[in-house]
């Protein structure tokens, strides 16, 4: 079962990952569509980023997505082509290394029974299976969509 730090290491280990595949891409290259339905990697990025913000209100009680940007970044939303509503890469890769500060304070401040605590009481589901599903197969499932889309971008550098 994971703990609070193979958490806090699976994060560390997907940032790492965000960092090498958007070393150098513009944000026009952010926004790049592939040829069939997919999504760019700069919803990709946000997506992240909001569902990040998801996880830290399993963990700190409070913290929430910001609605509009979970409109344009929430799953289900329509493909991001219009460049104006996307936010800008720079920004959305240091909102994503500053939620991931976030995220990682909190874990390590969360006392380790909290992980057996009921999250959802609906389905049952506990905050580990919460932080097992975004922080390990959510993160990992987005940051593998990554390097096509990296490879996308340089083909049209």
């Amino acid at each position: 079962m994971p703990t609070t730090v193979h958490f806090v290491e699976n994060l560390k280990r997907i940032d790492r990952i965000i960092k090498n595949r958007t070393a150098g891409l513009t944000h026009e290259q952010s926004l790049l569509q592939l040829g069939f339905p997919a999504n760019c990697l700069n919803w990709n990025l946000g997506h992240l980023l909001v569902y990040r913000q998801k996880i830290l209100g399993v963990i700190d009680g409070v913290s929430q997505p910001d609605p509009a940007e979970f409109a344009i970044y929430g799953a289900g939303s329509e493909p991001l082509t219009d460049g104006t509503r996307a936010l800008p890469l720079p920004v959305l890769l240091d909102r994503l290394q500053a939620i991931s500060d976030k995220i990682v304070f909190a874990l390590e401040a969360m006392p380790a029974a909290r992980l057996a605590e009921v999250f959802d009481h609906e389905d049952g589901s506990t905050v580990d299976d919460d932080l097992f599903f975004y922080l390990v197969f959510h993160e990992s499932y987005h940051a593998g969509q990554l390097e096509i889309l990296q490879e996308l971008a340089l083909a049209h550098s």
